[in-house]
């Protein structure tokens, strides 16, 4: 009995196959059908002459006449199979040019479209980059005056000022942050970010982020747990390390509740679920989790998997380029990053940097 697997059952052939297929069957038949005839005859000439007997002139008569009627059936049988074969063929034959054809053709209008999407994602990439290069000039100067109201360099700020001052510059700051990654996306995608290798010392910088980031986690009444080993140093890059662990904390950040935790992780990879020498950064977070529909969506750029509702504006905003970012600069550095995940619980990315370059 066949199982559910689909074992046991019958192929399929197309109907012109299966003509193709009956007709040579029936070729073949009737050619050895008249085969069999021929030895027939030649069989009872040797009985005849082996006995010594010969046939009177009306049995041979009889015999030669059924003999040449039933090849003459076979034979009419034989052209008639012989044409509906050269039918059947030519119609097969017609068919098979037709697909090719058919074939060919979408394959001419698929290349037309890859061409297409290619030349609007050179178009996209160089938009971005032309519009983030000119956004962040001016927004250099805005947050550098900015910064410098609220450091009273130009004098103490009267009362009612300060409150929206530091409004202002807090979304200057996001801003920029913005506008800098459309910058870093646009360089990544042209190929143009080069590493200026030293060792790195990957806790260090860690904790750094950890402390650049604590803020915006306390105005969430969230809680950031560094767990950080002494290990070795990698060789790297360590301003774009920095934005890697910077990028993974914000999102975790971005995601994670209020009230929650946050854990960021270092140490050496173990060699026997790794193979080679690895240090290994890790990033937990107990938030709302994602979906497995959607995990392999999450390093694509310009992606949120997540609604509008988790976007809030006390949290750090992002294009959707940050864990494209983090991806592309983990990459280069001959290193992995992977996350899992499971709804309503944890998201924990993990970064694996190798100690040579």
């Amino acid at each position: 009995m066949p199982d559910s697997g689909g074992k046991g059952r019958r192929r399929r052939t197309s109907p012109d196959a299966a003509g193709v297929a009956g007709s040579t069957e029936a070729v073949a038949r009737l050619e050895l059908e008249l085969r069999a005839a021929r030895r027939t005859i030649e069989v009872l000439i040797a009985r005849s002459e082996r006995r010594a007997v010969v046939p009177t002139q009306a049995e041979l008569f009889e015999v030669a006449a059924r003999l040449e009627q039933q090849i003459e059936e076979r034979t009419r049988e034989l052209a008639d199979k012989r044409a509906e074969l050269e039918a059947v063929t030519a119609n097969l034959d017609h068919d098979m040019v037709q697909r090719a054809r058919a074939l060919a053709e979408s394959e001419a209008q698929l290349l037309r479209k890859n061409a297409e999407l290619e030349r609007q994602g050179q178009l996209k990439a160089e938009f971005i980059s032309i519009v983030a290069h000119e956004l962040r000039t001016p927004l250099v100067s805005i947050v550098g005056y900015l910064d410098l109201l609220v450091e009273g360099r130009f004098g103490e700020l009267a009362e009612p000022m300060e409150r929206p001052v530091a409004s202002l510059r807090r979304n200057a700051h996001r801003l920029k942050r913005l506008v800098d990654e459309m910058l870093d996306f646009s360089r990544l995608e042209a190929g143009r970010v080069r590493l200026v290798r030293v060792p790195v010392a990957l806790g260090e910088v860690a904790g750094d982020a950890v402390t650049e980031l604590s803020p915006l986690a306390e105005a969430k009444r969230q809680t950031i747990v560094p767990t950080i080993a002494a290990i070795a140093p990698v060789s790297g890059d360590v301003d774009k390390i920095h934005q890697v662990v910077v990028n993974l904390l914000s999102n975790a950040i971005r995601y994670t509740p209020e009230g929650g935790e946050i854990r960021i992780l270092v140490d050496d990879a173990p060699a026997e679920t790794y193979a080679g020498d690895w240090a290994r950064l890790r990033v937990r977070d107990n938030g709302i989790g994602i979906p497995a529909a959607h995990r392999h969506r999450i390093f694509e750029p310009f992606t949120d998997v997540k609604p509008a509702k988790h976007h809030t504006s006390s949290g750090p905003d992002s294009a959707g380029l940050g864990l494209f970012i983090a991806r592309g600069l983990v990459e280069l550095h001959g290193g992995l990053i992977t996350v899992e995940s499971e709804e309503d619980r944890f998201t924990e990315f993990t970064v694996l940097l190798p100690r040579s370059a």
